[in-house]
């Protein structure tokens, strides 16, 4: 298709007209190319050939460009320090028609261009180049002295599982190393019993744990997996471990906290959807685990009070309940929907 006006506004950089690295020898054999002074005759014919099609190539390219233009083709680039690439396509089109051209003011004013035409010149186009120019400087735009108008705020992302800030994540302490391998055991049997019948939980659990707890004496593996089983069957979250419930669940919403819209960003370590309520729970490997609602984290409350605010606006009408599990001992820890209200309320928009 063609153009009233076609402008070529880059072409001062390196030819890009280089043979490939793989040359095709007689009967279609392809051989990878080293250095061009190792060439034998047969290498040096092939990449002779191969730099003659891309040259060839680069300017075809060219050919393409200038004849898409029906009444005006534009041809420039720019010139640093160095002289511009022999073999260019400004350099080509300026050896083409650096005699036939004539040596004109730019329409704007600025400077000079070679200006080639094919016939005449309109009478009276050069008149008006130069009539046209302002005879005053123009008006300067409203936009350019008025205030600009204040931008909305982004949207804060907030992490919640990010706790490391309020000092939740505790040092490093002496049987630190047994108490990570007990929690470790623990979080794994949490993800993976509920998919497992329940007449099956138990024999699987201790068999689990002979092989990866082999390191622990018998009767503390034997203590770990009747633990794990009374969180699992606990009336109050039995859902949450029952058939359909789900583990490491990603989550994202927004909320409007203190009058601005926050998005909240996360993974919830165990949910379940039930037609009364969400359960949702996150594991915790403090050491050693708070024994009451008072010692637990500010950062884990807002945690959970994010998340439970975001699934009470996907499940309007139902109960969101909440619960930490402590892997550490193990034991299930459910936040009242009160303590929670008051996390929230702590937490800062920015």
């Amino acid at each position: 298709d063609l153009a009233n006006t076609v402008i070529l506004a880059d072409t001062t950089t390196e030819p890009n007209g280089k043979p490939p690295k793989l040359l095709t020898l007689a009967g279609d054999t392809l051989v990878w190319a080293k250095a061009k002074q190792d060439d034998s005759d047969v290498m040096a014919n092939a990449r002779g050939a191969a730099e003659n099609a891309a040259r060839d190539e680069y300017r075809r390219l060219l050919y393409v460009a200038m004849t898409r233009a029906a009444e005006r083709l534009i041809v420039c680039g720019t010139q640093g320090a160095k002289k511009i690439p022999d073999g260019c396509w400004y350099d080509i089109v300026h050896a083409a028609l650096r005699d036939r051209c004539v040596e004109e003011e730019a329409d704007d004013g600025d400077g000079e261009v070679l200006r080639y035409r094919k016939g005449e010149a309109q009478p009276g186009a050069a008149s008006e180049r130069q009539t046209s120019k302002p005879s005053k400087a123009a008006a300067l735009p409203c936009w350019l002295s008025r205030k600009a108008e204040a931008e909305h705020p982004a949207v804060r992302t907030i992490r919640p599982s990010s706790a490391e800030e309020d000092g939740a994540r505790p040092a490093p302490s002496a049987g630190a190393s047994a108490a990570l391998k007990r929690g470790s055991l623990v979080h794994r049997l949490m993800q993976s019993l509920p998919d497992i019948p329940a007449e099956r939980r138990a024999s699987a659990a201790a068999d689990y744990l002979s092989r990866a707890g082999s390191d622990l004496p018998p009767e503390e593996r034997a203590k770990l997996a009747i633990q794990v089983m009374r969180i699992l069957d606990d009336a109050r979250f039995r859902a949450l471990f029952a058939p359909g419930s789900r583990t490491e669940v990603p989550i994202i919403g927004k909320l409007d906290i203190a009058g601005r819209e926050v998005r909240v960003s996360g993974q919830i370590d165990r949910l379940a959807v039930t037609p009364e309520a969400v359960l949702i729970a996150d594991y915790k490997t403090n050491r050693p685990p708070p024994s009451r609602i008072g010692e637990v984290p500010p950062a884990y409350l807002r945690q959970l009070a994010l998340y439970r605010a975001v699934l009470a606006r996907l499940y309007p009408g139902r109960a969101v309940r909440a619960a930490l599990i402590w892997t550490e001992v193990p034991d299930l820890m459910e936040l009242p929907a009160e303590v929670l209200d008051a996390a929230l309320a702590q937490v800062k928009p920015a």
